[in-house]
């Protein structure tokens, strides 16, 4: 077994447990953390960002357990932390074109997704006769949202 398909399997072990247990991995290149994480499940929601210290950050998102986590690579050490990250505080910091990528992976009865989705679908909209028609359109969806979950 290479050192790859090592790493795959720790990364692959703490993902079933990340909801109640952040994690540490060495990772060489980021490309294998993308590669691990796609192969367990869990899809790249944000381009890569760089934090303040220098350590490069994705989202993930897992759309069978329907999850969120943050995985930090310091660039330095080659470790890799993953954490479990709150659905509200990941689409904030989405932009337009991720939340669109997003769109496609999630239970859009979200009420924060919707939320934020409209906010920055109206910030991208580039005349005023598409922000009237996309703020019908957001109230509609809002009204029917919360009538869905009125009904569960």
């Amino acid at each position: 077994m290479n050192i790859i398909d090592t790493i795959k399997g720790e990364l692959a072990t703490g993902l079933k447990l990340v909801a109640y247990k952040d994690l540490t991995v060495q990772i060489p290149p980021l490309a294998v953390l993308d590669d691990a994480m796609q192969q367990d499940g869990w899809s790249a929601v944000s381009e890569i960002t760089k934090a303040d210290d220098g350590a490069l950050q994705r989202y993930y998102y897992d759309t069978a357990q329907k999850n969120y986590v943050l995985a930090t690579l310091n660039v330095e050490t080659g470790a890799c932390d993953i954490a479990k990250a709150e659905e509200s505080d990941v689409l904030e910091k989405l932009s337009f074109p991720e939340l669109k990528f997003l769109a496609g992976l999630i239970d859009k009865k979200s009420v924060a997704f919707i939320r934020i989705y409209a906010e920055k679908e109206l910030a991208a909209a580039s005349s005023e006769e598409e922000r009237n028609a996309l703020n019908e359109r957001n109230q509609k969806m809002v009204d029917e949202a919360e009538v869905a979950l009125r009904k569960r």
